[in-house]
């Protein structure tokens, strides 16, 4: 399915809609030219969808492609999980460092991710060691674990060409 990108300076998490507006040219020269602040945000929405609609996903974008992180959202805007990419040392490619998830209480009532009912963070690293954290807000509950040898070939992701924001928003990082 193609998407339509708007492009924006961020996600808006108290309006729920793509911030500070700006056009494809402009996101293109940040993408090019950019210096570390030039980050912008990628807004995908599915054909008749508004702009102010739910996004298939968002994508946060630093210049050159070296950092990226693409949100997930409900049809109550809630954001549901992410995934960051950052380019690694020695390497032409960016790679899933982490993956969070958020749990909400309520299936219908919209309260921001700082009140989710529980946060699920995994942490990876190329050699295979991967950082497992949870933190249940309702049972006041942490836990933690570190695991290796985990099987991270499909967290290699190319640097997407500006407008080639598909592959990178992949739900599913199955190859």
């Amino acid at each position: 399915m193609m998407n339509r990108y708007l492009y924006g300076r961020a996600w808006n998490h108290k309006r729920l809609v793509l911030g500070g507006l700006i056009s494809e040219d402009e996101a293109r020269q940040r993408y090019a030219d950019g210096s570390e602040d030039d980050w912008f945000t990628v807004g995908a929405y599915a054909d008749g969808v508004p702009d102010d609609g739910v996004p298939e996903f968002t994508l946060e974008v630093a210049p050159k492609g070296v950092f990226a992180r693409t949100s997930f959202y409900d049809q109550i805007y809630r954001a549901r999980h992410s995934f960051t990419f950052r380019q690694q040392e020695n390497a032409d490619a960016l790679f899933l460092v982490e993956i969070t998830d958020w749990t909400y209480a309520d299936d219908d009532v919209y309260v921001p991710r700082n009140k989710c009912l529980v946060m699920t963070n995994y942490r990876y690293r190329p050699d295979g060691t991967m950082h497992w954290y949870r933190s249940h807000k309702v049972a006041n509950r942490i836990e933690e674990a570190d695991y290796r040898d985990i099987d991270v070939s499909t967290h290699w992701e190319p640097v997407p060409e500006f407008g080639q924001w598909e592959s990178i928003a992949r739900f599913n990082r199955e190859k």
